[in-house]
């Protein structure tokens, strides 16, 4: 049986356009994502980290960012993905296919999509 992981987290984490203040508060953001993404997957892990995987990672938001902010803005995601066991490792030979999806939200409803599959 393939293993499949689909949930949503309210909020959207930050692309790199904009100012976010000092450091600290950029590594607070990083590891809020993270930690939430880490709690959610990691109470249905699979047996052992996948070493083969597809994500899907959609944001839904009201104004729609640029491919490179995109993607960035799903890094601490993917890192708790891997914290949470869910993937061994975030490089290329674990995560074979990586897509960063938009979809239109109304304005303060933000949220975020994680899809992960195994590939055989």
């Amino acid at each position: 049986m393939t293993y499949l992981l689909s949930f949503e987290l309210p909020g959207l984490p930050k692309t790199t356009n904009g100012s976010h203040g000092k450091w600290q508060a950029a590594a607070a953001e990083r590891k809020k994502w993270r930690t939430a993404v880490k709690l959610i997957a990691k109470s249905r892990s699979p047996a052992a980290p996948l070493s083969k995987a597809a994500l899907k990672l959609t944001r839904f938001s009201s104004v729609q960012p640029d491919h490179d902010n995109l993607a960035i803005s799903f890094k601490s995601v993917v890192d708790g993905l891997r914290d949470a066991g869910v993937i061994l490792d975030d490089r290329n030979a674990v995560v074979v296919s990586r897509e960063y999806v938009w979809e239109k939200a109304p304005a303060k409803q933000g949220r975020i999509r994680v899809e992960v599959r195994e590939v055989p």
